[in-house]
Order: C-alpha cells, then structure tokens, then sequence
C-alpha cells in the first residue's frame, strides 16, 4: 500500500519551523559541492547520512516551504531540538544510479555513513566487511514500546533476513507481508446485471469470463493478463494459487527442504488451464507482448471485467476504468480454488525491502533508534502523533514526512485503518479520527457520496473492500496463506544465475500459454533448468535454510 499511498496523499502543511531553529542555524555553516553536503555545527553531535534527491520533493515540498533544504527543515530541527542531533548528508546524489555508485565506493573504501538504509544484497555486504553494529542491545535499550511493539508485528521474517551467525544487523523497515496475497477483482456492475456470484471454483470463473464475454461482444477480453505474469496486476500469480502453485517462491516439498515453485508439478497444471483459456478465447491473444499500459486499455475500455491483482488494485488500475465509465464498479474475492470446497491457499512473501543499520565508527548507535521512536511519536503512535503537523494536515503541501532521515511503516496500519473507519462510514461521523485514518475516512466517505473520482479509496478502505478481504484471508478458518520461505540475501550461485533461469522459464512459460509450445515442454525446460544451475541454486537455499529455519 505505501507507494500507492504514497503517489496520492503524500500532503503536509507547516507554516513556520520549531522555536529556537534560528540559534541552532546561526551556530552552523553549510555547503554543497559536486552533490556533497558539509555541515559544522558547535553544539550538536553529528550524525551523517546519505541519500539520492527526488524531483517530486522539488515540487511537492522546497517549491512551497520557502528556506527549506534536505538540511534545513522542520524533520531536522526537530530532531536537533529533542535529541541533540545535526543531521548531516556526506552526499546527496543526482539521481538513484549516482547513489549506488556513491555507496558502493564508499563500502570499498570502509567509510559509510553512521546511518544507512540498505537492501539484503548490500546488507549483507555490510556484515561481510565488518562495517556495521550488532544492532539488537542497542534496540532493545532505546527503542520505545511502539516501536517494538510495531517491528514485532510484522513477524520474524524481516528480523531473520537481517541475521547473520545469530547477530541482528538491521532494523527493517516492516512492511505488510499479508497485503502481498492475490485476490480476484470483477466488474461488479456486470456481475449484478447478469445475476451472476462469486465463483468458488476455476470452473465457475470461466463461466463468468464466458459471462462477461458474450456480454461485451466484438473486441472482449476475459481475463487480464500482460506480459510481466509475476507483477502486482495483470499476473498469473493469483491462478496459480488456486492449483497450490507459487511461481517465484521457494515452498517445501514433501521431504521439508525447499523447491522452486515455478518448477513444481502444479505449476505444469496451472500452465495448462492457462492454455486452455487462452485456446477458448479467454485471454487477449496478444497478452505476451502486452505491457502493463497496454493491458489496461480492454478494462478502460468495458472491454475486459476480471482481473488477478492486490490490495490496491482500486487505484490502479481500476480507478482508470471508474474515471471513463461512471457507472463503472469492482469488487474483491477471494481467490476460487481449482475446486469448490478447497482451502484457499494464496501465497504471501517477506514485502520488507530495506533495512538501517549503523557503521561501527558511529559513536551514538542509539541515534537510530532514538530517531525512529521519535518519528513514531509524531506521525504513528494514535496518542501521541502530530501527524497533522509532520506528516498530512493538507492543502497541497505534499510528502514533509519525507525530509526526515529516518522513517518507518506501520505494518498493519490499513488494516487497522479499515477496521476504525467502517462505523464513521456509516454515520458519515468521523468522530475522534485523526490522521491518516481521519484522510481515509474523508476520502471513503466521500466517494459513498458520489466524488467517483475517489472510488478507488473506498474499494480499499470501505466496507467488502480489499482491506477487508485481507484480514478475512488472515482470520477465516478456510484460508491457509502459504509463505515463500527464503528470505535471505542470495548466495553468490543466485547472484550470478537467478535472473538467466528464470527467463529460461519464463519465455517457455508464456508459449505453453499461448500454444506456441506443448505443455509437456514443461518438463525439458525444468529439466534444463536444473542443469543450468537451478540444482546449486537449489542446494544453496537449502544451506541457508538448515541454518535459519
């Protein structure tokens, strides 16, 4: 959900910085040369980061906050108000290639910042050069029980994949694992007007492709589906599922070690009704070329009504379609299983992409904790947050949360969300809402009231919405989400090969599909595929998992 949040809501009004930012500014010098940023400062204790610019912050917030800098603003001055902190960038790179080139230099040279925000691969970099701290005592002295409490909630897997010889070197920046699940998305005007409901098998969602089909006529699509068949939308991720096949995981197998499952038995399956849809006219014959942009065409158009997609499948890209038909509307399911009556099995995996960890030439490790408890306090914890002030008060100032230099999520903050709205929703009082809660009852509501320009939001937050759905996947006694269980950095085998077998895969897979080759091509293509390196790939999965499971 963050980045979708992110395009959209991302606004912050502050009018004038904190009391006693002119003292702290007068003891300072700066300045900038080649992207570099040197800061002196006589009474604070320095801490240094690194970051790339973004041209949506030269807009969205230096272009409306007059004397504002990635130095100079109200994240920073707070931080040296409360904490006694300078925030000091070594660099602040052009561009996110520059960054990379800037940070790899700097991890060869042994000179990092004292707090980065880093991948697996570039983590696990770290700890191999002996750059950074054991993050863990200094977390568990400093952090506040917000932040434990939040880290804590998103599971282990983000903890696990910051561990190396049982010594924690990151704190994650958690992220929703559940809000990874599949679910299937269908017209829902289309739906009610053909007295048709939610299919429980894959039989009965080609009954309702069929459906829709001879409902559109010339030019109709039955179900969404580009070329990327491993994306958010227009995949097949969703499809596979229903067979117990995890495309892009590593799943146990019978003996309890860990197979690929874009090579699995099932996966075969899958392909093969995939085949079939597409040999009864039921997927665009043209898919495999098709982009994301592409593909969304036959849904604008009211040429297409199903789509596989996530959580916020409602902004994008079914607002589009609600933007040229008004009488346009979606709803979420539950993913149908190959057979009505199945558990349904959606596969969820570590959405947790980067974590901060501390150079060990940082003199106070416990800034970065610090930092984070108090950046929970004025934009996450509902008793004490300022969020109006630091994160979205409104009127046009859009993403101040984004200057400071550390920043978390809240992992179950949607679902929470969702649940604290549904009562407002229907009495249109927002009652003690504040926040991003307030914002998203606001936009919920309004789009009850008929802004269809603010329909995606309700689809998310509102009631039968995608937020719904999910926590009914987490709480129903039918469902049994099914984790991708390899959450380390790769291996130097991985590192080296991943990227050619899966396209081995992956072009074989799309003409199975599309009847350009056998589904038993399926079988030689796995077979080379071991060969190529997928069995070391393989065996070295399952050494990293002996040692973590």
């Amino acid at each position: 959900m963050k980045k979708m949040l992110a395009v959209f809501m991302m606004a912050v009004l502050m009018t004038s910085l904190l009391a006693g930012c002119g003292n702290k500014a007068a003891d300072k010098t700066s300045s900038v040369k080649d992207g570099e940023t040197t800061t002196e400062d006589k009474s604070l204790i320095p801490i240094t980061f690194s970051r790339a610019q973004d041209s949506s912050m030269e807009t969205d917030i230096f272009a409306k906050m007059e004397n504002t800098t990635y130095e100079e603003n109200l994240w920073t001055d707070l931080i040296a108000k409360k904490l006694g902190y300078d925030v000091k960038y070594l660099w602040i790179a052009s561009s996110g290639d520059l960054q990379t080139q800037k940070f790899n230099a700097a991890m060869a040279s042994g000179e990092i910042p004292d707090i980065v925000c880093v991948g697996k691969s570039d983590l696990k970099q770290l700890v191999e050069s002996d750059l950074i701290v054991d993050i863990k005592p200094y977390f568990d002295k400093y952090a506040s029980d917000f932040v434990k409490d939040l880290i804590a909630s998103a599971g282990d897997a983000s903890i696990k994949a910051a561990t190396y010889d049982g010594t924690q070197y990151g704190i994650p920046y958690v992220d929703c694992d559940l809000e990874t699940a599949q679910m299937l998305w269908l017209r829902q005007d289309w739906m009610d007007k053909l007295n048709l409901q939610a299919p429980k098998s894959l039989d009965e969602l080609k009954n309702i492709l069929k459906a829709f089909k001879d409902y559109v006529g010339d030019g109709a699509v039955g179900l969404a589906v580009s070329s990327d068949i491993y994306g958010n939308t227009f995949d097949i991720k969703g499809w596979t599922n229903a067979y117990g096949a995890y495309p892009g995981y590593w799943i146990k197998d019978a003996n309890g070690n860990l197979e690929y499952g874009s090579t699995t038995p099932k996966m075969k399956e899958a392909l093969g009704g995939l085949a079939e849809l597409y040999k009864d006219g039921l997927l665009d014959p043209e898919f495999y070329v098709n982009d994301s942009d592409k593909a969304k065409e036959a849904l604008v158009n009211g040429k297409c009504g199903a789509i596989y997609g996530y959580h916020a499948t409602s902004l994008w890209p079914l607002q589009d379609t609600v933007d040229a038909d008004p009488n346009a509307d979606w709803m979420p399911y539950m993913i149908p299983m190959k057979e009505a009556g199945e558990t349904i099995t959606p596969g969820i995996h570590m959405c947790t992409g980067s974590w901060y960890a501390v150079s060990k030439n940082c003199k106070h490790p416990e800034a970065l904790i610090q930092m984070l408890n108090l950046y929970c306090e004025k934009v996450l914890d509902p008793e004490l947050n300022e969020y109006k002030v630091y994160a979205n008060p409104g009127n046009g100032l859009e993403g101040v949360w984004r200057l400071s230099p550390v920043t978390i999520n809240s992992p179950n903050k949607n679902q929470v969300t969702a649940k604290a709205i549904e009562e407002p929703l229907k009495t249109g009082d927002p009652g003690k809402l504040t926040g991003e809660q307030y914002s998203m009852w606001d936009y919920s509501y309004k789009a009850l009231k008929g802004d269809k320009t603010l329909w995606g939001w309700n689809r998310v937050f509102g009631e039968n919405g995608s937020q719904q759905l999910l926590m009914a996947y987490q709480n129903s006694s039918n469902v049994e989400l099914v984790y991708d269980n390899f959450v380390g950095a790769p291996g130097e085998i991985m590192a080296s090969t991943k990227s050619t077998l899966d396209d081995m895969l992956d072009q074989e897979f799309l003409k199975i599909i599309a009847g350009q080759s056998s589904l038993d091509s399926f079988d030689k293509v796995v077979n080379d595929w071991k060969t190529a390196g997928g069995d070391k790939m393989t065996a070295e999965v399952n050494e990293w998992y002996s040692e973590n499971k």
